[in-house]
């Protein structure tokens, strides 16, 4: 019998409108999931399909010519084509578990890869507990595809710029190089006429400019490669101002005699600890950038002083706080304007004509001073002069490492019969006992063979096929402290020498007093506990 209670009806009423609106919200999701453009999948706890939108049936056709159905295992389902099941088995204790996860994978054969984001979540109860889980799956073949177009279009146009860049280093280096071989081919002619006229006090000074100039060039290559990848340091406690004064005739020869050079630096500042050679090849890099900047002639000030930086100072400047050494080189020249000096420090910026200038200068000097743990920065003004500072870590004293200045075994191993010979020559005039090998395997034999060094120098690159580091591995397997300094050409990769105090490196060419030097410091250290 219908109920007369109104209030009964409208409750009746309001439950059927519910009911439509809940209905009609589900078929219109169920519409938008199905029309969607990811392939959807639902499915419970086991794994048994819940829901399978269009998209998904549409691309199983495709690429299987079959459909999972709602009610099949998709475990099993994906269990029967080997390759998918391959790509699926990391996921599956992580959807197993509930976590929900985004990931890639690519599919298909190689004529037709497809790549696809995938993503996970699970389906839970409002207690939280998992009924199963949901995964998305969008093809992003057009995304990757147009990814890797754009990664050879950045490669293409990197190597575009690699080769502008390999154009204008050839031109500054060649230019650098035209004057040095000049200038040495010129002294070692007129050299070679005074010595005919037995005037040998000229052949003398003719062949120092014509070693001074070489050196210049071994220089200007070790500057080339420290660009070219993060140098091997050598870093020894240097006072500045000793280090300056030995360069003063350097410096003056360099910036000519319409510069006037002032060294400010002080022998009681603070000492550094930094690759000295390095700091040499800095400090004169920045001398001659302020020659450059004064075609009239003017004045190079090159000062020193002892800063502390506070937490302000420091941050300021990407530096802990701290205790600094710092060297500033300034000039009288024409100064910079804000657009030069804001790319000073990129790498072939030069602001000389084309083929004048490689544009590496003052990128090395910051590669060089952020490596040793420093700063740079420079002050500019049109028509006022430029300084460049440097901020140098201060090093604290270190006493004298003891050594008996006795005789030691030297084992030296050199492919190059003419270097091996001058470095025998040095040795044995130091009162050194020298075994001299030309290969590492005549090397590795003598060692078998009872040999006991002290001390081994040895080219990285040796003929034979056994190199340096593996003579210096067998050395080093000894009880004994054995010592080590490479040699290697300056035309050679990163040397792969971890920073130990009883190993050192030793760049071609250099001097045989660096040598004698390399020597000295590493003896010194023999006898320091290990």
């Amino acid at each position: 019998m219908p109920s007369d209670d109104p209030t009964s009806c409208t409750a009746t009423q309001g439950a059927r409108q519910c009911s439509d609106s809940s209905q009609a919200t589900s078929k219109l999701l169920a519409e938008l999931i199905d029309h969607s453009l990811a392939n959807v999948f639902a499915f419970d706890r086991d794994f048994r399909l819940l829901a399978i939108n269009r998209t998904a049936q549409q691309t199983f056709q495709r690429v299987r010519s079959m459909v999972p159905q709602v009610g099949d295992n998709l475990l099993q389902w994906i269990t029967r084509h080997p390759d998918l099941a391959a790509l699926m088995q990391p996921f599956i204790p992580r959807m197993v578990a509930g976590q929900p996860f985004t990931e890639s994978i690519a599919l298909g054969p190689a004529d037709d890869l497809r790549h696809y984001q995938i993503i996970y979540n699970a389906l839970s109860d409002p207690e939280h507990g998992m009924l199963g889980g949901s995964l998305f799956a969008y093809d992003i073949s057009e995304r990757v595809a147009e990814q890797a177009r754009m990664r050879k279009i950045e490669e293409a146009l990197y190597q575009s710029q690699k080769m502008e860049a390999v154009g204008q280093l050839t031109g500054g280096i060649a230019h650098d190089f035209n004057n040095l071989l000049g200038g040495i081919l010129g002294a070692l002619e007129m050299a070679e006429q005074h010595q005919d006229e037995h005037r040998y006090l000229d052949t003398t000074r003719l062949l120092g400019v014509a070693r001074q100039n070489a050196l210049r060039a071994a220089s200007l290559v070790q500057r080339l490669l420290a660009f070219s990848r993060q140098q091997t340091l050598a870093p020894q406690l240097v006072n500045v101002h000793q280090l300056v004064a030995g360069m003063h005739e350097l410096i003056a020869s360099s910036l000519g005699t319409r510069i006037t050079f002032i060294d400010q630096t002080q022998q009681e500042h603070w000492p550094v600890l930094i690759d000295p050679n390095q700091l040499e090849n800095t400090l004169l890099n920045l001398c001659i950038n302020a020659r450059d900047a004064m075609p009239s002639g003017g004045t190079v000030l090159l000062a020193s002083d002892n800063t502390l930086l506070d937490q302000a100072q420091a941050q300021a400047l990407e530096l802990p706080s701290g205790s600094y050494l710092h060297v500033s080189v300034s000039d009288s020249g024409t100064g910079m304007p804000a657009e030069v000096l804001q790319r000073a420090f990129d790498p072939f910026f030069t602001t000389k004509p084309a083929g004048q200038g490689s544009g590496l200068g003052l990128s090395i000097v910051y590669g060089f001073v952020r490596q040793s743990g420093g700063q740079v920065r420079i002050t500019s003004n049109p028509e006022q002069g430029t300084c460049v500072h440097l901020y140098l870590p201060r090093a604290a004293s270190q006493a004298s490492a003891h050594t008996d200045g006795q005789p030691q075994t030297v084992m030296v191993v050199e492919g190059q019969a003419v270097q091996r010979m001058l470095i025998c020559e040095v040795l044995e005039e130091q009162g050194h006992q020298v075994h001299s090998f030309s290969d590492g395997y005549s090397a590795l034999q003598a060692l078998r063979g009872g040999l006991r060094p002290d001390l081994l120098i040895t080219d990285i690159s040796l003929p034979g096929g056994i190199d340096g580091y593996q003579v210096a591995a067998a050395c080093q397997k000894r009880p004994e402290c054995v010592l080590v300094l490479f040699i290697t050409s300056s035309a050679s990769s990163r040397v792969n020498v971890r920073p130990d105090p009883y190993c050192d490196v030793l760049y071609k060419p250099f001097e045989l007093a660096a040598l004698s030097q390399h020597v000295e410091k590493l003896l010194k250290k023999r006898y320091l506990p290990r």
